[in-house]
């Protein structure tokens, strides 16, 4: 299957060059480009991409409220950004957003690809030059579970409400030991090694159910 993405850029020449990159691999296909937020969301709208990679810095708009919109209107869209700037706080107020990955213009070819295609898959992505540390807790307006994907989240959640492996996997219709590959990739993403430190941790940040 191929991956649709629509690029948003105010400069050309980057947008062209990005392009090349993107076009040149293999199940990637841009299927549209804009220099600002309306074109971009008239893009967005008719296309339907898998990927949408938004600048932050635009001439008329900010790449952030952008990226709220993209997500609001396309829900099935996922938002990379790819800026110049590698400010952590930046960075939070992406993911707080909506964006799926953030990463930076002075990054590698390669790097690029696999921010796309981490997102694509509904991971998330962080670039390298970033530490996560530097967004841990609420106060950076980061979601503390931004590191996990759709699905981890789903097992989170119905983890720290009490469900057992067994019910998990009867209420998504998934394999036990799909569920417990999820918990283990939960438990390293988040630094925990048991429900109840998983459960503490849900509590100490407000994300417990009432």
């Amino acid at each position: 299957m191929r991956i649709h993405l629509v690029l948003l850029d105010d400069h050309p020449l980057f947008r062209e060059g990005l392009r090349a990159v993107l076009d040149s691999v293999r199940d990637f296909r841009v299927v549209g480009e804009a220099a600002d937020a309306a074109a971009a969301l008239e893009l967005v709208a008719d296309k339907r991409p898998h990927v949408v990679v938004v600048d932050v810095t635009l001439a008329a708009s900010s790449g952030i409220d952008v990226t709220r919109e993209i997500v609001k209107r396309s829900p099935e869209s996922r938002v990379l950004v790819l800026t110049m700037h590698s400010r952590p706080e930046l960075a939070a107020e992406a993911f707080a957003a909506g964006a799926r990955g953030f990463a930076l213009k002075s990054e590698q070819p390669a790097q690029i690809v696999e921010a796309v295609r981490a997102v694509a898959d509904g991971e998330t992505y962080l670039s390298p030059a970033i530490p996560r540390a530097a967004l841990d807790g609420n106060s950076s307006g980061l979601d503390p579970l931004v590191g996990l994907s759709p699905r981890e989240r789903e097992v989170f959640d119905l983890v720290v409400r009490g469900y057992s492996n067994d019910n998990i996997s009867r209420e998504l219709q998934i394999s036990i030991k799909t569920v417990q590959t999820h918990r283990a990739k939960i438990n390293h993403k988040l630094s925990v090694h048991s429900t109840g430190e998983l459960v503490r941790f849900a509590a100490l940040r407000g994300l417990l159910s009432e």
